[in-house]
């Protein structure tokens, strides 16, 4: 439809409207009012679209509080079995997403998540929601993992081989993906590297052959099940050597750290790109509704992340004069799913001692033409490095997804590792 027409057909409606028309709901700061909800029963399909009053300055695990014994008062109101799915983790999905009950050790809130009258909450997992580590399964309770494995442990699908070359080589490179990237974009890069290096990416939960595989709660806890997952693999014989791009340099960082110093086991080189250190994230400001929302809106957080200049399709910040916003959408969903998990991963860096020199070198790449972040920034790696005289900076072409969808770029790439494998 022609934007001309579009707008001629929204004056009308405003024109058809009344002209002094009272707003029914506003989320005020400091202000609590009553809300309506719906809700289902997690176990039961006769029970779908249950109506609740709630407060919207309700805390995520209050809610969680008030909707199960809800739940309760049905099930004892139709005389049904107790339910049987563990729901201690106090999960409450919306949207699809997994709201987050704090950040940062601030409670979070029902406006902070923007929910208003009508909406629709659960308390169990659904068709394409985000799935979240040691959350109820009740429609099968076989997957359901017990309450006393809730404590990160080994992830037997994170870590995926990617090249097809023999087994039993020595030289080993770890492909840590960017804020939502999935394992496979790295396949253009290690098809073209040398033959006699075993390269290895994160398959990260929540997208790809892994969109049902438990995501995790929060950047500490991701942290410890990425060290203990690698931790078995770079046990082996040979050397280890991890390449980061943009924010998965901080859980390079994060969990190279980790296995020195609880499993012993060292990482050769850090190769990073396109991304400050992370003693440079600035404390969250979350004083204000606004910015409590800007964190916490899907929408929002797409919008930040496309005016920012860090490669987000700019289709996940668009919305219609009617309501329609594209990251719903079923091309889109997917990718959205895993931004936003990885967005909420991030929100406890930078974790204490993240200004620690680590053991091994580093040397850092850099897209020439990037607008998030700058080549000062990128430089600041120096003062990380084991090995300060080492550190240098690649500058290559493009912006701050300088290799992605480029096959000239991921030669190049691959060739400048290469050379930095032999290197050290």
């Amino acid at each position: 439809m022609p934007k001309s027409y579009e707008l001629k057909l929204r004056e009308a409606d405003e024109r058809r409207r009344p002209n002094q028309q009272e707003e029914i709901y506003k989320a005020v700061e400091g202000k609590t009012q009553k809300i309506m909800l719906g809700f289902d029963h997690p176990e039961s399909l006769q029970f779908e679209m249950q109506l609740t009053w709630v407060e919207d300055t309700w805390t995520v695990e209050q809610l969680h509080d008030h909707l199960l014994s809800e739940v309760r008062r049905l099930d004892a109101e139709y005389r049904r079995k107790p339910i049987r799915g563990n729901y201690s983790q106090k999960y409450v999905w919306f949207d699809r997403f997994i709201l987050r009950p704090r950040v940062q050790g601030r409670e979070l809130t029902l406006q902070d998540y923007g929910i208003e009258p009508g909406f629709r909450v659960k308390i169990s997992p659904f068709y394409q929601s985000e799935m979240m580590w040691a959350q109820p399964w009740p429609f099968d309770l076989s997957k359901e993992r017990p309450k006393e494995q809730t404590q990160p442990a080994e992830d037997p699908q994170l870590l995926l081989r990617l090249d097809k070359n023999s087994t039993g080589l020595s030289t080993r490179v770890f492909f840590f993906p960017w804020l939502g990237g999935n394992s496979s974009a790295y396949l253009p890069v290690v098809q073209k590297m040398p033959k006699d290096i075993a390269c290895y990416a994160l398959d990260m939960p929540g997208r790809g052959e892994r969109e049902d595989a438990e995501g995790y709660p929060n950047g500490p806890f991701a942290v410890k099940v990425i060290a203990m997952t690698m931790a078995k693999e770079m046990k082996q014989r040979g050397t280890n050597y991890i390449f980061a791009h943009s924010q998965g340099s901080h859980f390079a960082y994060y969990v190279a750290k980790l296995l020195r110093s609880n499993y012993n086991v060292k990482v050769k080189a850090l190769f990073v790109s396109n991304f400050a250190v992370p003693s440079s994230i600035p404390p969250m400001d979350l004083s204000t509704l606004r910015n409590r929302q800007a964190m916490c809106v899907p929408l929002r957080i797409f919008t930040n992340l496309v005016k920012g200049g860090w490669g987000c399709d700019p289709k996940l910040a668009y919305k219609s004069h009617m309501g329609y916003q594209a990251y719903q959408s079923q091309e889109l969903w997917p990718v959205a799913r895993s931004l936003i998990m990885d967005h909420w991963i991030t929100k406890e860096f930078p974790l204490p001692g993240a200004d620690e020199p680590l053991e091994c070198p580093i040397v850092a790449f850099f897209g020439k033409e990037d607008a998030a972040v700058s080549l000062a920034q990128v430089s600041a790696w120096q003062y990380l490095s084991g090995d300060p005289d080492s550190f240098k900076v690649i500058e290559m072409d493009g912006g701050h997804m300088w290799f992605q969808n480029s096959s000239t770029r991921c030669e190049a790439l691959a060739n400048e590792l290469a050379k930095l494998v032999r290197r050290f």
